[in-house]
């Protein structure tokens, strides 16, 4: 569940807050442009989730009040070494493309989704930072909370207790049937 935001700072109180992608919907998702960031958040959450990655945080000023977020800025735990072999190159490729009206080089992901994913601990914020600490707090040090996202598993009537592709993960149907009966599997283990 995602708490109100702190009146002082406009963001998170500090903690690590569990929800699923239907409960970062409904709350944050109150503007136009957050809710295109959505689209590209369940874009890379399907290709995590499809890869094995359970472990995904937000952060960033998508988890605040700021009504006009750039980008959803997260990170993702490896489960294993051979995720790299699961996971569509698309989400673990960090060549800068120039963005002209942004003026800034970015990853594609940024580019076409407005999310940009890390990955811990492959990647360092700092030589002595890692991302869980980094995220974790804001740029003058004061500790602020993130957003782990979990799975759900809705029943959906006249469904045999099974959601569809798109309702259970919010993401485009087009996967294969044995793919989303593994992950329908993983996630009531």
């Amino acid at each position: 569940m995602i708490p109100a935001f702190e009146a002082g700072t406009g963001a998170l109180p500090p903690g690590d807050h569990a929800a699923t992608l239907e409960e970062i919907a409904k709350c944050l998702g109150f503007t136009p442009r957050r809710r295109w960031l959505l689209k590209g958040l369940r874009a890379a959450l399907w290709a995590f989730w499809t890869a094995g990655i359970e472990e995904v945080y937000l952060d960033g000023s998508f988890c605040t009040e700021k009504p006009d977020p750039g980008d959803i800025d997260g990170y993702w735990v490896e489960p294993d070494p051979d995720v790299y072999e699961r996971i569509d190159p698309y989400w673990i490729d960090f060549d800068l493309i120039l963005v002209p009206h942004a003026r800034k080089w970015k990853w594609r992901m940024w580019v076409e989704h407005g999310v940009e994913f890390f990955i811990h601990p492959a990647m360092q914020a700092s030589p002595e930072m890692g991302f869980p600490e980094f995220f974790r707090q804001d740029r003058n040090g004061q500790p602020r909370g993130v957003i782990r996202v979990v799975r759900s598993c809705k029943r959906i009537r006249g469904h045999s207790g099974l959601a569809s592709r798109k309702q259970y993960f919010g993401a485009p149907t087009g996967v294969s049937p044995r793919i989303l009966l593994q992950l329908l599997r993983t996630s009531r283990s």
